[in-house]
């Protein structure tokens, strides 16, 4: 009986769910250089979980995930300007490397005043489950005086390409991020276990993301769109 118990309490205490499908892709039609590589870019992985005997960090399993960097390079900013050193033992110092670097970094100051840096990317969650969610964590890397901005949101009436941010901490300081190919630039955690699998993007994946693409250079409110946005999502999109 006491036995019984103590698995009813641990059963409320850590969630069992069933795997729910989802499929990244790649959208490259992110950045504004039309012949950007796919290949670069490097599978969602799985964060493997040590099984120790602990129910609590078993309950990770299928719901944590990383994403590797793409190239290797340092790169450090300021309110205005950022620079970059890209790792030519790795890679070829061409105009196109470097315009996919380029093209990677956006150097934005908001109306508060936060200075961010994003490293964008072209990964797209796609599932058909209405309360899957997905939160953007931290990687361990090499910074300084920069803060990781993580995120979250539900990709079933949202889709968006994902992108590494972090904000300058103090302004009078540069900050400097050391971003390593192979090596993760930044960690998903699912709200359910998922079974993750590459897909190369259907019509109706491009036509929806365009309904969601850059809407924020338009609107500062979402929110009053996003009931049109959803209206306009095919019944299934996997």
């Amino acid at each position: 009986m006491i036995g019984t118990d103590i698995k009813k309490s641990m059963m409320s205490l850590i969630p069992k769910n069933k795997k729910t499908v989802v499929k990244y892709t790649l959208l490259t039609d992110n950045f504004k250089i039309s012949n950007i590589n796919k290949g670069i870019y490097q599978d969602v992985v799985s964060k493997h979980i040590n099984n120790i005997g602990c129910p609590v960090t078993n309950a990770l399993k299928d719901k944590l995930f990383y994403i590797n960097s793409p190239y290797s390079f340092d790169v450090e900013f300021d309110k205005d300007n950022y620079n970059y050193s890209l790792d030519i033992k790795i890679h070829k110092g061409n105009i196109d490397m470097h315009n996919a670097i380029k093209q990677s970094l956006n150097l934005d100051t908001n109306k508060h005043e936060l200075t961010a840096l994003q490293f964008l990317t072209p990964y797209v969650f796609i599932t058909d489950d209405k309360e899957l969610e997905f939160t953007i964590l931290e990687p361990n890397i090499n910074i300084n005086n920069v803060e990781f901005t993580s995120g979250s949101f539900i990709p079933y009436g949202w889709l968006r390409t994902i992108n590494s941010s972090y904000i300058l901490i103090d302004k009078n300081k540069k900050g400097k991020i050391s971003f390593k190919q192979h090596k993760p630039m930044m960690n998903i955690l699912f709200n359910k276990p998922v079974d993750l699998k590459y897909i190369e993007p259907t019509s109706d994946i491009y036509n929806y993301w365009y309904q969601c693409k850059d809407i924020t250079l338009y609107t500062s409110n979402i929110t009053k769109h996003i009931k049109y946005i959803i209206n306009r999502r095919p019944n299934k999109l996997l």
